[in-house]
């Protein structure tokens, strides 16, 4: 018999599996192609622009398939994980093993490289994020989610710190190219565990019940026209209202992800922290598990205030954050490695928390429209439809910014002293405007979003003050 607790672990497991490719994907694809395969910038560019317009097209084409079709890759979200999970581990491995030294074929490479990895990243995310709705709809279970998700992205984000540390930072890229592969298999053996036992609440009742072993969800878009489904998702306030928000929380957290290691190198030196010259890796590194750790370690802050106004007090940090840190200049290399650690820390956490309110936005929609079944997928593809074009978007702005100051010949040694500044000035000047202006439009956009009151005094059933601790389950 299918149990809550186990669809909990399978919950953590695809976290963990999650993690451990996609943190380390985004955080290398960019060196590794500028720097090691030195991809020239008209190949850059157009593989991003492509990227876009496949980005605008597979969320709700994958979304529709999983709500509409019957076949043995779509019958249930479990078995959307199954399937996908062996082709999403290769689309990860893929970017490490060079095609050769053509522009043509490293631009190729790229190209194949984002169009694999993000239909894989589609197929199995929109499963996985489906799944987190639909184990249960009691908003106690959903935010134990939040925290075992976050347990197994924590223990996931090590792998930034192995492929560091294993690689010396790239120095040793036959020892990169082993450590993907292992990553890669470590990753699908997680899926697998999901898709085996990732059972939504539906799959549970009729399991329990004796009726099926297990079953499909609902298709009831069978018989529902998609563009009529779709404007009603698209036109709902609260969704608008969290979808824009999403945006500029992509293109920041998009931005830390690819850049703080080739901005870091520059504006971080060895020499400046000579004394610990382990440091900068371990920064590198902690980047990715200190956000879980944040996630983990709040809840209590979370219990008391909501996930609305955690999220809006991030916002009011990253333009507070962003306006000290220009202020105090780039010469303290110290001060701006803690700047970027707390910057990509609270980016990260706050992201984790996204899938709650989707989840209320999702049922609101099916109690709004009086549906049998509530069409995760397809809310989730349609966020994905106007957010993950920042996924886009913030390499070719930040490339395009950073070639004009230079960056393309920073490799070459042809820069002169004056110019090495005027970069390094750029560089920095993009890590403390992004998220002072990200920030302050996400104050305003946030603002509209209305189920705020509904579930703060809900959060606090789940995450209570330590004197009500004893009666958490």
């Amino acid at each position: 018999m299918a149990s809550l607790r186990q669809s909990m672990l399978a919950y953590g497991t695809q976290a963990m599996a999650f993690s451990l490719i996609s943190s380390s994907f985004n955080f290398y694809y960019v060196k590794v192609f500028l720097d090691v395969y030195h991809i020239e910038q008209m190949w850059f560019q157009l593989a991003q622009v492509l990227f876009l317009v496949w980005n605008a097209i597979n969320d709700p084409l994958f979304a529709y398939l999983q709500e509409s079709t019957s076949s043995r890759f779509t019958r249930t979200r479990r078995e959307s994980i199954l399937y996908g999970a062996p082709f999403f581990a290769l689309s990860y491995v893929v970017p490490w093993f060079s095609w050769g030294n053509s522009p043509i074929i490293v631009g190729l490479h790229l190209i194949f490289t984002l169009f694999f990895w993000d239909t894989m990243l589609t197929f199995v995310g929109l499963a996985t994020s489906a799944l987190f709705t639909e184990i249960s709809q009691d908003p106690d279970h959903r935010l134990k989610l939040v925290r075992i998700g976050s347990i197994g992205c924590l223990l996931g984000a090590f792998s930034v710190s192995i492929l560091e540390f294993t690689s010396g930072s790239l120095t040793n890229f036959f020892r990169f190219q082993v450590g993907s592969i292992c990553i890669g298999v470590v990753s699908y053996m997680l899926f697998r565990y999901t898709g085996m036992h990732g059972h939504t609440q539906y799959d549970r009742e009729k399991m329990n019940s004796g009726t099926e072993s297990d079953i499909s969800h609902d298709k009831s878009m069978q018989n529902m026209s998609y563009w009529s489904v779709t404007w009603q998702i698209l036109t709902d306030k609260n969704f608008l209202s969290f979808v824009v928000m999403n945006f500029f929380q992509i293109f920041h957290t998009t931005f830390m992800a690819n850049f703080m290691k080739v901005i870091g190198d520059e504006l971080i030196p060895l020499d400046t922290i000579e004394a610990f010259p382990w440091l900068r890796s371990f920064f590198y590194g902690s980047s990715r598990f200190l956000p879980m750790i944040l996630v983990i370690c709040a809840t209590p802050v979370i219990g008391r205030l909501g996930y609305y106004t955690t999220i809006k007090i991030s916002f009011v940090w990253k333009v507070g954050a962003g306006t000290v840190m220009y202020m105090i200049g780039r010469d303290q290399p110290l001060l701006l490695m803690v700047f970027l650690a707390l910057d990509s820390c609270f980016a990260t956490a706050m992201f984790s928390l996204f899938n709650m309110p989707l989840s209320d936005i999702v049922d609101t929609d099916m109690n709004k429209h009086h549906r049998s079944h509530p069409i995760s997928s397809l809310v989730y593809g349609n966020n994905a439809l106007v957010t993950k074009p920042a996924i886009s978007l913030s390499p070719m702005m930040t490339v395009a910014v950073l070639n004009h100051y230079g960056y393309q010949q920073l490799s070459k040694k042809t820069l002169t002293i004056s110019q090495i500044n005027s970069l390094h000035d750029i560089m920095f000047f993009l890590l403390c405007i992004q998220p002072v202006a990200i920030g302050a439009l996400q104050l305003v956009t946030w603002s509209f979003y209305s189920l705020r009151d509904r579930k703060s005094s809900l959060v606090n059933k789940v995450f209570p003050s330590p004197v009500d601790s004893k009666s958490l389950k």
